[in-house]
Parts: C-alpha cells; sequence; structure tokens
C-alpha cells in the first residue's frame, strides 16, 4: 500500500493530465493558479460526474477539459450563492412563524415545556423529555455565545436565563427549525401547511431537504451534480416540470438539483411573491449551455419546464 505524500501543484496538474483530462499548453500559469485556489480534490470533485470508472479504480477523464471543470466549479459556486440567499429567506421566516405560533398560544416561554405544543399520541413522553434537555441544554449555549443585546435584558429572560420565544428563534439553527416542526401537534403545523400550501409530510421533507442543502452550499461543496439519499416530496404544482421514471405504475420523482430549485420557489412564493429568481434562472441556464442533454441530468424535463416553474 503506497504511503500518501506531498504533491507539488505543478505534480497535481500532470496527474489530471495522466488520467486523460485535457490542458491547454498555453493556459499553464491560470491552470495553477486555479490548482492553487481551489485545490485539487475540490476540483476533483466537479470532474468525477463525467469521468470514466469502474468501481474504486483511478478516474478516466476521456479529454475532459480541466477549463470545462474549473468554469463549472464557478457555476456551482454561483448557483450555491444564489440558493443560499433564498434558503437563508426560507430560514428566517420559519423562524418568525415558529415564534408567532408558539408565542400566542403558550406565551413568552411556554415554548420550554414540549408538552404544551408537540404531538403527544404520537412521540413518547421520554422521547419528548430527551429532546426537551438537548434542546434546553443547547438553547443556554448559543443564548451564552450569542451577542444579541436583547439577552442582556433581564426582562426577556425567564428565572433560569431562557429567553422568550421571540428571541429563542434567532437561536437556532436550520436543523432545530426542522426538528421543532417535526414535533409539533397537528394543530400547531396546520398553521405552517396552509402557509406553504403543503401538507405535513411535504412541509418536513422540503426543510430536512434544504437544510442538507444549506450546509452543502456552506461548506463549498458540489452541489450541481448532488443526488439527494433520501427523496424529498415534490410541490405538487411543480410536479409537471420534473423529470420523472414510472416502474410498474409506480412514479419517481427525480432527487438531483431540480428538485432542490422548485421546493426553494415554492416556499418563497408563499413568503414573497415578489422575489426576483433572476440571479437563479442566470446561474443555472448557464450550466445548461456547457453540456449536451444537461437539463434531463440535473432534473428537470427540459428547459421549457425550467422557466415555466418561474412563471407563477
Amino acid at each position: 500500500m503506497r504511503s500518501p505524500k506531498q504533491l507539488s501543484y505543478e505534480d497535481q496538474l500532470n496527474l489530471f493530465a495522466e488520467r486523460g483530462m485535457t490542458l491547454d499548453p498555453d493556459m499553464r500559469d491560470k491552470n495553477l493558479n486555479a490548482i492553487e485556489a481551489i485545490g485539487y480534490y475540490t476540483l476533483k470533485q466537479f470532474a468525477y460526474p463525467f469521468a470514466y470508472r469502474d468501481g474504486y479504480n483511478t478516474p478516466d477523464y476521456d479529454g475532459l477539459s480541466f477549463d470545462f471543470v474549473v468554469k463549472r466549479y464557478y457555476q456551482d459556486k454561483n448557483l450555491r450563492i444564489n440558493l443560499l440567499h433564498a434558503i437563508e429567506d426560507i430560514e428566517v421566516s420559519m423562524n418568525s412563524l415558529i415564534s408567532h405560533v408558539l408565542g400566542e398560544k403558550y406565551g413568552p416561554f411556554g415554548y420550554l415545556e414540549f408538552t404544551n405544543w408537540a404531538d403527544n399520541d404520537r412521540i413518547s413522553k421520554y422521547t419528548l423529555e430527551e429532546k426537551q434537555f438537548y434542546f434546553k441544554k443547547n438553547l443556554l449555549r448559543q443564548a451564552y455565545n450569542s451577542n444579541m443585546l436583547d439577552l442582556d435584558y433581564r426582562e426577556n429572560l425567564n428565572e433560569d436565563n431562557f429567553p422568550t420565544v421571540w428571541l429563542m428563534t434567532n437561536l437556532l439553527t436550520f436543523e432545530t427549525t426542522s426538528s421543532l416542526i417535526r414535533l409539533m401537534s397537528d394543530d400547531n403545523v396546520e398553521y405552517f401547511t396552509d402557509y406553504f400550501n403543503c401538507n405535513r409530510d411535504e412541509l418536513v421533507s422540503w426543510l430536512e431537504c434544504l437544510n442538507f442543502v444549506r450546509n452543502i452550499c456552506c461548506h463549498n461543496s458540489n452541489l450541481l451534480d448532488i443526488t439527494l439519499s433520501t427523496s424529498a416530496l415534490p410541490p405538487r404544482d411543480f410536479k409537471e416540470y420534473l423529470w420523472f421514471k414510472n416502474i410498474n405504475g409506480r412514479v419517481s420523482y427525480t432527487n438531483k438539483i431540480a428538485l432542490i430549485i422548485v421546493i426553494v420557489v415554492h416556499m418563497m412564493y408563499a413568503i414573497n411573491p415578489k422575489y426576483r429568481f433572476d440571479n437563479i434562472k442566470r446561474s443555472f441556464t448557464s450550466i445548461t449551455r456547457d453540456v449536451d442533454g444537461s437539463i434531463e441530468k440535473l432534473g428537470f424535463k427540459d428547459m421549457d419546464s425550467f422557466y415555466e416553474v418561474f412563471r407563477r
């Protein structure tokens, strides 16, 4: 077994060439700068979907252009930035809705007792107590580390230093937001499902999907070629635009980037009907121009379907 060793940027570039990638000799310095700025394994991640490989064997890039891989990295980066902008708006809106529902029904500190607002018929008392314990533990730590000025005012805290529900939701991660929705009783979740015109299962699947995507966007991973391991449920009013397969009467919709886009668009139309999706459209269409048939590989039925998603 070979021991890993440090390779120079020149050697890393040569390794791509040895494995079948084409490099323009007149762009040697520019290519080396790309390796240095982006990194070998990050670029390899974006080249892999176009490589021929057998199991875990060394990939064969079969003439794939290095310049194309670098361009695809930056196209993916633009799409990630633009999608993240919308996902953050969804996150903020979800937290605002949670504070409104729980605050109106249970007062400023009623959220701290999970049996007040959770689905007590579906979830065992022991499970709720466990989740409540860890939620409170993490919340106190987040409040302690927060720089929110309102947390310095005694009237915004209870005797155990927990913040009001209206401050609490400003401390949530998207993962915690999603977990609170999963725990809620049907009566409480109904406010959210009415708002987003969906059912409970759809909403939970969307939030879990967007939380996963948000992490990808924040950690510089490949979003374009994503395959969701657990498919979120497609919004009903967008199903006709998505690629699907029908096997023995069972329809299976795409689990590619197209599904993420339609979820974001559907939820953003509920939050802000005038939201401008121009940057998402531009960054996505620039990608599809470079690879024949890529629109289907990315999960849309065709290019017209992609544009129809935004005509609401």
